[in-house]
């Protein structure tokens, strides 16, 4: 029996398709409060897919992760994600560590183009995990206990 809390999981995917649509309606940024919104719409992705992904390896008892890199692989192995999804959510991923540590030597452009590039990707993500869990716990009832 897995323990898996979807109604948290569904909660991560609706902030990262927010975060995701807000990003798509701007094309550029310029001024510092225009940047700062990028850096956070970037690092609720970045969250938001971890987090997400956590949660479905600690709900199915997946082998255990050792590094974010590794949250994607092991979806992957999982067949929750492609192997090319993968890869352009490791390239998303790679992000963090400028947001986190390397703040004042931030990249807009970098964060900005690494996004847009696999923007497709993202949008792809709840979806693809939405099908597992239905997949793999059946859809969702409206009579389960809150």
């Amino acid at each position: 029996m897995y323990f898996v809390d979807r109604k948290k999981i569904e909660q991560m995917l609706v902030c990262l398709e927010r975060a995701t649509s807000t990003f798509q309606e701007k094309k550029i940024y310029e001024t510092e409060f225009e940047f700062y919104a990028l850096e956070r719409i970037t690092h609720l992705i970045i969250d938001s897919v971890l987090d997400v992904g956590n949660a479905m390896i600690d709900g199915f008892i997946m082998r255990d992760p050792g590094s974010y890199e590794d949250i994607i692989d092991i979806l992957m192995d999982e067949r929750v994600i492609s192997a090319e999804e993968g890869q352009g959510m490791k390239e998303i991923i790679l992000l963090r560590k400028m947001l986190t540590q390397d703040y004042i030597q931030m990249n807009h452009d970098e964060l900005y183009k690494t996004i847009q590039k696999h923007i497709a990707v993202v949008e792809k993500y709840p979806a693809n995990i939405r099908s597992y869990l239905e997949k793999e716990l059946g859809p969702v009832s409206a009579f389960v206990p809150e």
